[in-house]
């Protein structure tokens, strides 16, 4: 097996593992909503530009058309909305996900869906009844721009908005993932370190810092 293709290999199961983790977030929170009975982006020179021009609008069309349509990127993951159909996110990433469970409690089924990325990248759905209630990838959005330091990490509390947090972390972080159930809202957003895997996550329930957690991070 060829180098890279075990680092193919391990960026997608350090993708699965972290999205193991936020699956398990949103079985809790369906579970803790449904116990509360809530439902659940001049001549030669004239010849030469045009040539250039056409080279350009080649390559360019040979780069698109190596694009893999029936993969996930960005841009698909951010038009997932929660309460979409399963056909509405297929028709948006234009194949079919993998099932990788099926959970059936009372009268709410759950299943979760897999697509891949054209690189190494991972994304799952969470449907509730043939509705979204969560979205997260690893790998497939891209990390960060910003790189922050751990005393704008300690500078993160408990109730912050997500303006707020923006504010101390000096730009957007990362959307890992994006979940709805019944009236209550979950996001976790990413922001990476300076040092190689340092990063930051910081979930927010409904539009508030619920909690935080950080590895690697230099002051």
């Amino acid at each position: 097996m060829s180098k890279a293709n075990n680092v193919g290999g391990t960026s997608r199961r350090r993708g699965r593992g972290l999205l193991v983790a936020t699956i398990a977030v949103v079985a809790a929170m369906s579970m803790g909503m449904t116990a509360c009975g809530g439902s659940s982006d001049s001549g030669s020179k004239s010849e030469t530009t045009t040539s250039t021009s056409s080279k350009s609008s080649s390559d360019s069309k040979a780069s698109s058309s190596s694009k893999d349509s029936t993969k996930i990127d960005a841009d698909k993951f951010k038009q997932i909305q929660n309460g979409m159909t399963y056909d509405q996110v297929k028709q948006i990433i234009g194949s079919d996900g993998t099932e990788e469970s099926t959970t059936q409690v009372g009268d709410v089924t759950s299943k979760i869906y897999e697509w891949e990325s054209d690189g190494f990248g991972v994304a799952t759905v969470t449907f509730e009844n043939d509705k979204v209630v969560n979205k997260a990838q690893a790998g497939v959005s891209g990390s960060s721009s910003v790189q922050i330091t751990m005393d704008q990490y300690n500078q993160v509390q408990t109730g912050m908005t997500y303006d707020q947090v923006k504010q101390v972390m000096g730009g957007d972080g990362e959307l890992t993932s994006d979940t709805k159930v019944a009236d209550h809202t979950s996001q976790i957003y990413m922001w990476s370190g300076k040092s190689v895997g340092a990063n930051a996550t910081i979930t927010f329930m409904d539009g508030k810092v619920e909690s935080k957690a950080q590895y690697g991070l230099d002051s």
